[in-house]
């Protein structure tokens, strides 16, 4: 069975056991899903990336990209000079979700944002604009596209971006301990089980109670889902959201420990 057919079904399944706002009885996610899900407000700041984003996937320049996460397959992607165009199309979150990801930073606007995996700084944009207050740093392991995303970051006269370059294994550690405590993280690199719950845990010790973990692709392959169960479990997880690209994750007290799986 080809990837693609294993993710129209997974995406089949996943359609099936979703809920609407109409099946939510916890009022802290009814208002979730009002409020952030299912908001069709046409806000303007989002409409910027947009441009940017029409704009590169007129780019007819390349990239060398440097990348041994799963996308990557058998062959380092440093032996690879890709489009412009094709990063943006096959690594850059979506529209709706890069929408999404906007309105996130704009309802709970969290202060202390890290993001592992910049690609050309589309979703690091989006998060940025939803909480011009906040900071945002975002760890890319590939300098060259690092480069590439600070261009597009200074296009846009985002002055809340911080970028670090390096392996997330190496820069992640420290970045944490700076910071000390982190309000929202999303995680958009080495979709892999192992690397990923890596990651999950080592975030776990900077969280508090009203900070929100974003896992994307947890439905990219059957480990990515065995990894997305086993963040579900963890005693210290109180409910979890899956959006079928995306799963969102909060750590609030005093709520019953609940996994959702919502409409997107």
């Amino acid at each position: 069975m080809s990837k693609q057919t294993e993710t129209v079904i997974r995406f089949l399944r996943h359609r099936i056991k979703a809920k609407s706002k109409f099946d939510l009885h916890s009022p802290f996610i009814y208002q979730f899903y009002s409020n952030v899900v299912n908001d069709k407000t046409k806000y303007p700041e989002p409409r910027q990336v947009e441009r940017l984003r029409s704009r590169l996937l007129k780019d007819q320049g390349y990239i060398k990209m440097s990348d041994l996460g799963a996308g990557a397959g058998d062959i380092p992607w440093c032996h690879r000079i890709i489009p412009v165009t094709r990063v943006v199309r096959r690594s850059c979150v979506q529209p709706a979700y890069g929408r999404f990801l906007f309105r996130m930073a704009r309802y709970f606007k969290p202060a202390v944002m890290v993001e592992l995996g910049t690609s050309l700084g589309i979703s690091t944009s989006y998060l940025a604009l939803g909480n011009p207050e906040g900071v945002i740093t975002t760890i890319e392991g590939c300098q060259e596209t690092a480069a590439f995303a600070r261009k597009n970051f200074e296009h846009l006269s985002l002055l809340n971006v911080n970028q670090l370059t390096g392996p997330f294994e190496e820069v992640l550690p420290g970045l944490l301990e700076k910071l000390g405590k982190v309000d929202l993280v999303f995680i958009d690199g080495n979709h892999r089980k192992k690397p990923s719950l890596h990651y999950f845990y080592q975030c776990l010790q900077h969280i508090h109670e009203d900070s929100v973990l974003i896992l994307d692709d947890i439905h990219w392959s059957g480990e990515m889902e065995k990894a997305w169960k086993e963040i579900q479990e963890h005693p210290s997880v109180t409910i979890t959201i899956d959006l079928f690209r995306m799963g969102l994750v909060f750590f609030k007290s005093g709520l019953s420990k609940e996994d959702f799986i919502l409409r997107f």
